[in-house]
């Protein structure tokens, strides 16, 4: 502490005597070679020994500021000095040599430097700038005429400094100025050169990505630019606006892993004035169905083509794991780094599941994972058949370790069966009665894996039986109210038989009336309710099996029961009461006769 304030004494004190020792007046001027110019530049006092001999002092501005001394003697060495920050404007000269002082105003000039004068769109350029006026407000950098910055204020020495990204502009050189209440004609405008860059987005990924690649600094609507890849084009005809940027997509052609180079050149920015830039291919795999639609259910069993790119050109030893179980080896990529196999989705359970790849090249870490989703699955046997054959139930990809419940047409018809350790199962049931025609088998499992299956019940009729009695126009009983007994041949059906008997009192059966569905006899017997009485009938049977299939109805055949008529029976009477009274009659007389 005590160092540094003798210091600032010693250096007040030199401060003093050297603004005491100046003249107030001069008794001359000197000459400065230039007499105007910018902050920094070298200024020369030619032959100063015109101005005497001995220690000199050069002072700068007014109140004077010492800015070099040193001695004259008898060589006579010119002398210089460097112009010192200061604001826009004349500034006075003074070089005191022993008693004697000689003035010349130097005129300072605003000027602007750059940290670098050439570069891509989108570079950070600095602009610093001496010789402004002091504290100069609204100051604004130009770049071909057109403002970039203008929230600049100056120092109270006139100088600035301000960073600008370079705009989008045409491969070439561009005029940087600035101005505030200092024309910009005042100011020496900089050249920057804009030189030609591609980008590309993103910078790595799989074979197939889809990259984006944006020039820039390419000529004023520059045709026929192409975009390259390890040396071979990828899109051509791309066309730069009036700014001399354009930007073009491209999926990244198939090639191996590693470092690839892209580039662009145009009618006229040669490829060799444009900046390679690198993509960076990863390994990757693709799982597609071998058939079926795409996003389809993928289950058990089914074949799926894994293809790989981006591997190591001619890579082999590639082995495929599904879950980390060994599922194909032996596989070698082509001089691209690219494969392709097919594979079997082996028994597992429902969701998630994982496809992974290594090589001799490329490790496990390399390659992102290929995840298929399984669905569950069921496979019946036989796929149709009639009421009562046995069904068979496979089912895959379930949940493991549950119980699985089998449904036929929404009715329950098997439990029990439960699944293993990979989700597959084994359950049978009796095909029930029902319907002909397509039913859904539905299997669930106790954690809500479900699948289904259409299992088809036969839809032929069975064979129309035949009518045996009553024989057709026979007649049944005397009197009426009688307990006909119906007979008719047997039929046969996988799914069984059973009957329907109608009796009508019209051939045509437009009124029924007695109907007896399910009779699985080949005969009935009228009960005491259902006794016909006197009259014409007619009857008729179908067969039906368990499928609900119907056969034709056989014809109607007549049968009359009752075969006496009322007034024949009373005529009868009559006669046998006449022939009983004349009989009677006769022996009656003959009786009298004898008495006599």
């Amino acid at each position: 502490m005590k160092a540094k304030t003798l210091a600032a004494s010693v250096i007040l004190i030199v401060g003093v005597l050297s603004l005491s020792s100046l003249p107030v007046a001069a008794v001359g001027t000197i000459s400065l070679s230039p007499s105007e110019g910018v902050v920094a530049m070298v200024v020369t006092i030619p032959t100063p020994c015109s101005y005497g001999t001995g220690d000199y002092y050069i002072y700068w501005g007014d109140p004077p500021q010492l800015i070099s001394q040193g001695r004259i003697d008898d060589k006579c060495t010119a002398i210089t000095f460097v112009v010192p920050e200061s604001q826009r404007g004349k500034h006075k000269v003074t070089l005191k040599v022993a008693d004697a002082t000689y003035e010349r105003d130097f005129l300072v000039r605003p000027s602007l430097t750059l940290n670098v004068d050439k570069g891509p769109v989108g570079s950070s350029v600095t602009v610093r700038a001496t010789g402004f006026s002091a504290n100069e407000s609204g100051i604004k950098v130009l770049y071909d005429g057109s403002h970039l910055e203008s929230v600049i204020m100056a120092s109270s020495k006139g100088s600035w400094q301000a960073t600008i990204k370079v705009p989008a502009s045409k491969r070439g050189s561009h005029k940087i100025d600035a101005e505030g209440t200092t024309p910009a004609a005042e100011v020496p405008d900089l050249t920057f050169t804009v030189t030609p860059e591609i980008s590309i987005n993103p910078a790595a990924g799989w074979v197939g990505t889809l990259a984006t690649v944006a020039g820039t600094g390419f000529d004023s609507a520059e045709t026929g630019i192409t975009v390259v890849y390890d040396g071979l084009p990828v899109k051509t005809g791309i066309v730069a606006d009036l700014k001399g940027s354009w930007q073009n997509s491209f999926s990244i052609p198939t090639s191996s892993t590693g470092i690839h180079g892209v580039d662009a050149y145009g009618d006229v920015t040669p490829a060799a004035d444009v900046a390679e830039v690198m993509f960076r291919v990863s390994p990757g795999m693709k799982v597609e169905m071998t058939s079926g639609h795409l996003g389809g259910a993928i289950h058990v069993g089914d074949k799926l083509w894994v293809s790989g790119v981006g591997f190591g050109a001619n890579e082999a030893g590639i082995q495929l794991t599904f879950d980390g179980t060994l599922v194909a080896s032996g596989i070698i990529s082509d001089a691209k780094g690219s494969w392709s196999t097919q594979l079997e989705v082996p028994p597992c359970t429902r969701g998630e599941h994982i496809i992974d790849a290594t090589g001799d090249l490329t490790k496990t870490a390399d390659i992102a994972d290929a995840i298929v989703v399984i669905s569950p699955s069921m496979r019946i046997t036989p796929t149709t058949g009639s009421v009562g054959d046995e069904v068979v139930v496979n089912g895959t990809a379930f949940s493991a370790n549950q119980v699985v419940t089998i449904n036929y047409a929404g009715t329950q018809v098997a439990s029990g069966a439960a699944t293993d350790e990979k989700g597959s199962f084994t359950a049978s049931f009796r095909v029930p009665k029902g319907k002909g025609g397509d039913h859904t088998i539905t299997a669930t499992d106790s954690a809500a894996s479900v699948a289904s299956a259409t299992f088809s019940l036969e839809k032929i009729p069975p064979p129309m039986p035949q009518l045996l009695l009553p024989e057709s126009g026979a007649s049944i009983g005397l009197w009426g109210n009688v307990k006909v007994p119906f007979d008719w041949s047997a039929v046969e059906d996988p799914s069984g038989v059973a009957y329907t008997l109608e009796i009508s009192q019209t051939s045509d059966f437009s009124t029924v009336i007695l109907r007896k569905d399910n009779l699985e006899q080949t005969e009935y017997t009228l009960s005491e309710q259902e006794a016909l009485g006197r009259g014409k009938y007619y009857w008729r049977v179908r067969a039906v099996d368990g499928a609900g299939n119907e056969s034709n109805w056989t014809s109607g055949q007549f049968l009359q029961v009752g075969t006496l008529d009322m007034w024949k029976v009373a005529l009868g009477g009559a006669v046998v009461i006449v022939i009983i009274a004349i009989v009677w009659r006769s022996i009656s007389m003959r009786r009298r006769g004898n008495w006599k």
